[in-house]
Formats: structure tokens, sequence, C-alpha cells
């Protein structure tokens, strides 16, 4: 079956209202709320890959190890040159054991929510570390505090999985229902965000990001993030394939190549689930060869980056 029509979309899901404790069904999103210690292990791991990359690039500051380290170091932390104006934190060479134990955690959630066995590829994970203020780069092509799909960067999987671990949550994502007529190129590519808005006729506002559940969100479902002045607020993503399916555009396993030749951006789900057990990536880069690259760049041009260019 053709699975690149909006109506059929929610289908693809059915796999997870069968085996998980779904708590909100909108079709194409779902929320899974996760185990109490599942979830207190993820936020343990995540805030050491953050705190450690603090330490190591700041070397000639002393940092307290506290609850309050997103709001005490905020424009430290904002300032890391791992860190992309869209909030992606990426792991380098300094921090990568950090980022290893993160993927862990992540892999260990897949498992116990009945999620993993439902899969058929994924990314690997991204922790976004999300500015609660406005900024120059909210006028970037693809800004993520625009209304927007990812497929419209070239995503090809079906879904995005993502949940909320740290910090502010009034700096939060908004997912919206597409409505009325849509568009039979609403799942391709395009040059500005702005120019999705073109896509479809009208939305359907369904909800938030929470912290302690999965959200699964398809390409179908639009979100932004929603900046109001507040803190910073932090989560993990990644992209994900369901058992069964070949993504929006029926290309996995079909050689989608990167910029730099790699193939984008999914795994088998068994390679990425032994991650941080017995299988450790690797990085491309040190911190500081980061900053060395970056430390001139404006961000003017069309974004490229994906945690598949910084890890090996």
């Amino acid at each position: 079956m053709e699975l690149t029509t909006l109506k059929s979309r929610s289908s693809v899901y059915n796999y997870f209202r069968d085996d998980c404790n779904i708590e909100t069904d909108h079709g194409i999103y779902l929320d899974v709320k996760l185990n109490d210690i599942d979830f207190e292990k993820l936020k343990i791991a995540v805030k050491n890959y953050i705190f450690k990359t603090l330490e190591l690039f700041y070397s000639d500051k002393d940092f307290v190890d506290s609850d309050n380290f997103l709001v005490d170091y905020e424009d430290d932390i904002l300032s890391l040159p791992n860190r992309t104006p869209n909030g992606a934190f990426y792991p380098k060479k300094d921090n990568i054991n950090e980022y290893n134990i993160v993927q862990k955690e992540v892999n260990n959630i897949l498992m116990n929510e009945r999620i993993g066995k439902n899969l058929k590829a994924a990314a690997n994970v991204t922790v976004r570390v999300m500015d609660g203020k406005l900024n120059r780069f909210k006028s970037r092509m693809y800004a993520t505090t625009k209304l927007h799909s990812d497929a419209w960067v070239g995503h090809e999987g079906d879904a995005v999985f993502t949940i909320g671990v740290l910090g502010d949550e009034k700096t939060t994502l908004e997912f919206n229902k597409p409505t009325g007529k849509i568009a039979k190129k609403f799942f391709e590519p395009v040059d500005n965000f702005d120019d999705g808005i073109r896509l479809f006729e009208s939305m359907e506002f369904i909800g938030n990001l929470k912290f302690g559940y999965a959200t699964i969100f398809d390409h179908g479902c639009l979100h932004r993030t929603v900046k109001l002045g507040d803190g910073i607020r932090v989560s993990v993503e990644f992209g994900i394939i369901v058992k069964d399916s070949d993504g929006i555009r029926n290309n996995y396993g079909k050689n989608i190549i990167n910029s730099k030749g790699k193939s984008l951006p999914y795994e088998n789900i068994d390679d990425i689930l032994k991650i941080g057990k017995n299988r450790f990536v690797d990085a491309t880069e040190t911190l500081q060869e980061c900053y060395e690259r970056f430390k001139n760049h404006s961000y003017d041009e069309k974004p490229t980056s994906h945690i598949s260019d910084t890890i090996v």
C-alpha cells in the first residue's frame, strides 16, 4: 500500500497501538508515558553529557553540579561550539563517552516501552538544547521556530521520536495536524520552511511536548519550537522507520547519500540498539576543532549538518 498520503499515514503506527501504552492518539501524533525509573536514568545521562561538555570546553572555569545548572550556566551552555543555531548538541571526541550513555538509555526506553520491536530502522539520537529566547537566527531558512515538517528538509523516514527531558517546559514544541486541502507535494523538500505554508490549507492544534513522555510524530505532523523568552529546554530526538514501512517516499534501503558520501540517516534498528552496550560510536572531531571551524561562521547559508555527519 502506498503510504504517502496524509489520510493513510495513521495506519503506519498500528503496531504501536497494539503493543504500547498509548496515552494520546491523534493518528499522526502519539504519546507514550514513560516508566519513572527509565526517565530518571535518561535525565541523568543527558545532564552528564551537557555538564561534561561545559567542564571540558571551559577548562579554566569551575562549575557546580546542581539541578539548576541550565539556569546558572545558560550563557556558557548556549555558546558551546557543538551546539547549532537550531539547538542540536552534537557529540565530539571529548564527550563521546557521555553521548554513548545517552543513546544506551534511549535504547532501554525503546525496548521497555515495546517501541523498538516495532521499528525497522532509526537514526542516532540528537540531544537538542533549545534557547527559550528569540535571536537573530529566527529568520534562517530552516529555523525550527517556523512551522514545518521534517520531510521539508529531506527526511525519508516515517516519523520523529522525541522526549522532553530537562529545563523549562514553556520553551516547548507545538504540534498541529494539517486540515483542508493538502498539496500532493506536501512531503517533498522545500528551500525555506516559509515555502511549505502553501502546501496545506489550514491546521488543527493537537498538543505540546510533554516531559516524561515519548512522543512519536509523523512527517505529516506540522510542528515548531515555541519561544516565549523563557529558559533552556533539553530534549532528545531521532528519526524512525516503522516495521513494514519504507518511509514517506518508499526510499529506505535505496542508497540515500548525504554531502559527505554517507548513507542518510538511518541504521537497522538492531545495530542502533547495540550502542552503549557492545557497540560504541566515535566522533569526527574535538570540541576545539569544532570551535575553530565555526568561530567566524555567520550561519547564513542553508544548514546541512545532521547527527550522521558528526559520528563514525
